[in-house]
């Protein structure tokens, strides 16, 4: 699948506009992820783009199944998992095991990547929009350290989910936060942040 047909499948499944921006960002941050994980003499754009295409849409069936968290994933894999390469829709299905009963583990790095950045984008959001000018330039990795030490702050984000970059991907903490903001930072404009 193409990034053209994956934002087409995005769009006719959500039409929040926040949720939207949600993907882009997750998108955004995989593909920076897969660059800093991939031995560069190994990196392919092909591989990019197809973890790319993991997080645009990982949560393109959240509208119809926000309610019923035991149908997160499946519905999408129903209507479009055939178009889908089989590791592609594995970590798309594995990003949402915590909180699926019918979920499963994430394996690979790529699996791993999507689980560990779904929570982090929109707690990164949720930090630039206390700032004055509501801008992602205007985040440092320092703010949003600061941030997820307070509980009462984005307090509904999984803060453990995204430490886990730690020991599932082997990037400390700062580092991937840093990833995180300075990809969505290039996109900017697309969040409108």
């Amino acid at each position: 699948m193409d990034r053209a047909r994956a934002f087409q499948i995005l769009t006719a499944n959500i039409k929040n506009p926040n949720l939207i921006k949600h993907h882009l960002a997750a998108e955004a941050v995989m593909k920076a992820l897969y660059k800093r994980l991939t031995d560069q003499s190994s990196y392919a754009k092909a591989t990019e783009d197809k973890w790319g295409i993991v997080g645009l849409l990982h949560d393109a069936d959240y509208e119809e199944t926000k309610d019923m968290p035991e149908k997160h994933t499946a519905i999408l894999e129903e209507k479009i998992g055939k178009e889908l390469e089989p590791e592609v829709l594995y970590a798309i299905k594995s990003h949402a095991y915590n909180y699926n009963p019918n979920g499963v583990e994430p394996k690979s790095a790529m699996d791993w990547s999507m689980y560990c950045c779904d929570e982090l984008t929109g707690f990164i959001i949720a930090t630039a929009l206390v700032k004055p000018d509501k801008k992602l330039s205007s985040v440092d990795v320092d703010s949003v350290l600061k941030k997820m030490k307070d509980p009462s702050f984005a307090r509904a984000v999984d803060r453990n989910q995204i430490k886990s970059c730690e020991e599932k991907l082997k990037i400390p903490l700062n580092e991937f936060v840093e990833i995180a903001l300075k990809s969505m930072q290039s996109i900017s404009n697309d969040l409108g942040l």
